[in-house]
């Protein structure tokens, strides 16, 4: 009977740890966005272009590999959800040694169908048509173009340097000529 006892114990003791070392490591995880549970790890597996413990967020104009985002032309921060242009738009005003002790007025915006691109208006300080600058991060170059000022005048404009912008204001070096005159200046824009 000592034996049967005996032996009646150890098996509920091998039950007892058999029962207790199983446990669903995704009892409490819930994995957002389509996520599923490693049911070894508990951790959340996301689906393509989402990451996070639970799979919150959204890598949204870019994609994600190796611990983080790659984002798109255009686009910054850590889920890309940032647009590069945001931080030059707005209304500014420029000075320039071209027209020394004044002062002139320049929006830029946004071009709605191409998100690496933004609008100048006055570039010439002649109420021309608005010009158009392409971003890259943290600074933007002016192409060569046509605009028409407000006289029906044809400017030929190119910006000869980059301007990349510091706290509230950036320098840019433009190109201009009309009617076979030529000149360049730089221009000091200020929020």
């Amino acid at each position: 009977m000592k034996k049967l006892n005996l032996l009646f114990v150890a098996l509920i003791g091998a039950s007892a740890l058999t029962f207790t070392s199983c446990t669903d490591e995704c009892k409490d995880v819930v994995c957002e966005n389509g996520g599923t549970c490693d049911e070894e790890t508990g951790a959340c597996d996301c689906p393509a272009n989402f990451y996070g413990e639970s799979c919150e967020t959204e890598c949204i104009n870019g994609t994600y590999a190796d611990g983080s985002c790659t984002c798109d032309a255009g686009y910054e921060g850590d889920a890309c959800g940032t647009e590069e242009r945001e931080k030059f738009l707005g209304t500014w005003s420029y000075t320039t040694g071209c027209a020394p002790g004044e002062s002139f007025p320049s929006t830029l915006a946004v071009v709605s169908d191409n998100v690496v691109r933004i609008t100048l208006s006055n570039l010439t300080s002649f109420n021309d048509n608005t010009a158009y600058a392409v971003i890259d991060g943290e600074t933007f170059t002016i192409p060569a173009q046509s605009i028409v000022d407000e006289d029906g005048d044809t400017w030929n404009i190119e910006g000869t340097s980059t301007a990349t912008l510091v706290s509230n204001s950036f320098n840019i070096t433009i190109s201009f000529s009309i009617g076979g005159s030529t000149s360049t200046c730089v221009l000091n824009y200020t929020k």
